[in-house]
């Protein structure tokens, strides 16, 4: 069964050790927007090269721009042994703290 958050809870859940933040976006989108700070980018074009450097025993919070593309990770994610919800609305919906490069 995949879960899903909305983007505004996002602060609120991702405390802790066991949970972490994936932003699949291209980098180019990272620059023009921002990113949440403590994100960690796994671009969604190269994904399949970075699934295997992830830790079964942590849960995945995956957003990309709106919450297309994320909930596509998620699901692979989840078919593949791994803990992960969908950040709906992707940075688009989150109004939270932005970091920039």
């Amino acid at each position: 069964m995949s879960e899903s958050i909305e983007a505004s809870e996002l602060q609120d859940v991702i405390q802790g050790e066991d949970k972490v933040l994936i932003d699949v976006r291209e980098k180019n989108e990272l620059e023009e927007t921002g990113f949440v700070p403590g994100a960690e980018h796994y671009p969604m074009s190269d994904f399949e090269n970075a699934i295997s450097s992830l830790d079964k025993d942590k849960t995945y919070y995956v957003m990309c721009r709106s919450g297309k593309r994320s909930e596509k990770v998620q699901h692979h994610l989840l078919d593949n042994g791994y803990k992960a919800l969908n950040v709906e609305g992707g940075i688009l919906a989150y109004d939270g703290p932005l970091d920039t490069f």
